[in-house]
């Protein structure tokens, strides 16, 4: 049920998106379509502007033309009607080459007072013109520059027209007379014969800063007044092309493309919304097409998801619950071959993994009852070996043999912190206690050949940390491999501080030394054991993973050797203080 009214949701949300997206496109493509349209007239009517201006340019500029004009301008009565026929032979030739001539109503050039010429096309349907007349025209002023910026109508053929004015420059840039050029509206309809404009759009012309509706042949002014806003859509697809929303005084909205065709001249066309919306018919049964296809699709998706899914998760529940109240047989009926199947595989070697651990777990707890029963037993040795060892040194002491009463106690203090004493931490001055301990039975054994000497830089660096039995292998590897083979020896220890919260423990001997490669081995866990490397290397190598391990890979051992003059061994140790709470 929840599918269902989920699927019809989604058909809703659907249906609404891609209504908006095809009418988006829908506007986008009719807009481009328009954009298009109005480009291709807007271009072919703004070459016969171009030509027209030109025509005008030729008389008002310099030009042989122009200079014929102005000649003609200058020249006395007796001499114009000469001069008259040479401007105008000139001014008709620039007109019969002109190929927007046919657009021409009249062309006229005059001196602002009693001389002009006119060359056009429609002569015969129209009123003469003289001079007397010559001040009809309207925007024929001295001058005046005007370029098609109105429509006028003519008032001697009574048409259409659009005016061009712009003045004739004689020498030194000075104003001799006005050329006037009157062209037909028909520059313009005539390119819009076959233009396709649908029934409820309008094509709009803008001269300047007056706007006409252009309705078949004619060009009729607006007296309507619009709110124009911009369009918010990125729509056209050029950069001179304008969008822009149209309201009128009773609310109507259209959607206006424009086009420039010159500067001060644009062609426009209205769109109404309803040429946006997408055919509803076609929009319907696509939409129920879709419909129908989600509802199918979502009744297929429940099936099979019940089937792969729910079915195999309920089971997995119920196994589940089974391990929970403390059944742990294996399933093999979950192992289907899907990735639930592969959960249903992790459960039964999680079962059997509980199984395992408790089985484990029994027989630890029986392996501890029984240690804990020898450890009970061995008590009685570790007691039994300190008293001898009592016995002995006080039997040293009544027969003044003052150095086996030192080494048995030496061996007792040893073997009492060996036994008894399980701190992982110990004070260095406790360890320094022990090491004394140690190298005092060795250099009994060999004979008070080797000296050892230790220097404490600060005595509270004794209050310090160390993990227990650190410097005894140490001191040990020194005697052995250093000073015994060259049959005695002398060994320094000093503790200084290093950085500000930093131990520095260095031993160094006069032995024998060592090579670089028992130096790489001893550094390294992973490095393979050199000849000559014995248990006493295996524990430098063990000490310096040990202080690694409890620290980090920061501190630890440094050797430094030369062979047959010295080995100097370096211990970097954190300061740890018997009152600072740590995490050791």
């Amino acid at each position: 049920m929840l599918m269902t009214i989920f699927a019809l949701l989604m058909a809703s949300l659907l249906s609404f998106f891609s209504y908006e997206l095809i009418s988006y496109f829908q506007r986008k493509t009719t807009i481009q379509a328009t954009e298009f349209n109005l480009q291709l007239v807007s271009h072919i009517i703004e070459q016969d502007f171009i030509n027209l201006s030109m025509l005008a340019m030729t008389s008002s500029t310099n030009s042989s033309t122009n200079r014929m004009l102005n000649e003609y301008f200058r020249s006395s009565p007796a001499s114009s009607a000469m001069g008259a026929i040479h401007a105008f032979t000139s001014l008709q030739e620039d007109f019969r080459v002109n190929r927007s001539n046919g657009y021409v109503r009249r062309l006229i050039v005059t001196d602002n007072e009693d001389k002009f010429i006119q060359v056009d096309n429609s002569v015969s349907a129209s009123v003469p013109l003289t001079i007397h007349n010559l001040s009809q025209l309207t925007g024929l002023f001295p001058d005046v520059s005007e370029e098609w910026v109105r429509i006028i109508r003519d008032p001697f053929s009574l048409t259409q027209t659009i005016p061009f004015v712009m003045p004739i420059y004689g020498d030194r840039a000075s104003h001799t007379g006005t050329v006037y050029l009157l062209a037909s509206t028909n520059i313009i309809t005539d390119k819009l014969k076959g233009y396709p404009l649908p029934s409820d759009s309008r094509l709009l012309l803008t001269l300047g800063s007056n706007s006409y509706e252009i309705q078949g042949d004619r060009i009729l002014p607006i007296t309507a007044s619009y709110t124009v806003s911009p369009y918010e859509e990125d729509t056209a697809s050029g950069s001179v092309t304008s969008v822009s929303l149209l309201e009128n005084e009773a609310g109507d909205r259209m959607i206006s493309v424009t086009y420039p065709i010159r500067k001060g001249v644009a062609l426009s066309q209205t769109l109404m919304k309803g040429q946006f919306a997408p055919q509803w018919n076609i929009w319907l049964l696509l939409m129920i097409g879709v419909c129908l296809l989600v509802l199918a699709s979502s009744g297929f998706i429940t099936v099979y998801l019940t089937r792969t899914i729910s079915l195999p998760v309920e089971k997995l529940k119920k196994r589940i619950d089974k391990i929970a109240q403390g059944n742990f047989l294996v399933d093999r009926n979950m192992e289907w071959n899907s990735e639930l199947g592969d959960v249903g595989r992790g459960i039964n070697r999680l079962s059997q993994d509980i199984v395992a651990l408790m089985e484990r777990r029994v027989a630890d707890e029986k392996l501890r009852q029984e240690l804990e029963y020898r450890m009970l037993q061995s008590q009685i040795n570790p007691h039994f070996l300190y008293n001898t060892l009592n016995s002995i040194k006080w039997m040293a002491t009544i027969q003044n043999a003052t150095g086996i009463a030192e080494m048995t106690t030496s061996l007792s203090r040893l073997l009492r912190s060996v036994a008894k004493d399980m701190r992982k931490l110990v004070t260095l001055k406790e360890e320094l206690s022990l090491l004394d301990d140690y190298f005092l039975i060795q250099n009994y054994r060999y004979g008070n050949k080797i000296t050892m000497e230790t220097a404490i830089e600060d005595e509270r660096l004794l209050s310090g940390l160390i993990p227990r039995f650190t410097l005894q292998p140490l001191v040990e590897n020194a005697i052995f491999h250093g000073v015994e083979p060259k049959g005695g020896g002398h060994i320094r220890l000093s503790v200084q501080r290093s950085g500000m919260n930093e131990i520095m423990i260095v031993l160094e001997d006069n032995g024998v030394g060592m090579s670089e490669a028992q130096i790489a081995s001893i550094l390294s866990k992973h490095a393979p054991d050199p000849e000559g490397l014995t248990t006493e290397g295996m524990g430098l190598r063990n000490v310096n993973e040990r202080l690694r391990l409890t620290y980090s890979e920061r501190y630890g051992i440094s050797i430094e050797s030369v062979l047959n003059e010295y080995t100097r061994m370096r211990i970097l140790l954190p300061h740890l203080r018997t009152e600072s709470p740590g995490r050791f």
